[in-house]
């Protein structure tokens, strides 16, 4: 979800006495689980869908699926580095909300 969507959320817990730290952390867990989910799910898609892309272009290529584990490493270590990294990005965010300006903003 979009830190600005999320903003006025955000603004109640630090109104609620929720430290930037502590919702930094948590932001970051967040995205952190969502990625798991997103890894999970997604190899076996990503899979799947290369496997039939390449049985519908037998006829014209010669082609042959080649992944080894080196292939499932890096792909899901750059997914959680960038998860992370944006999951930081957004946390440094917060500590510059304007509460009551977040707040009195309605949808």
């Amino acid at each position: 979800m979009s830190y600005v969507e999320r903003s006025r959320e955000l603004a109640t817990l630090k109104v609620l006495g929720f430290r930037s730290r502590k919702i930094g952390r948590l932001l970051i867990s967040q995205n952190v689980w969502l990625t798991v989910i997103g890894v999970l799910l997604g190899l076996p898609a990503g899979l799947g869908t290369l496997q039939w892309m390449l049985s519908a272009l037998a006829s014209e290529y010669e082609m042959k699926l080649m992944l080894g584990p080196t292939t499932y490493t890096v792909s899901i270590l750059l997914t959680f580095g960038v998860s992370l990294l944006v999951g930081w990005m957004v946390a440094r965010k917060n500590k510059n909300i304007d509460m009551v300006e977040a707040l009195k903003n309605a949808e």
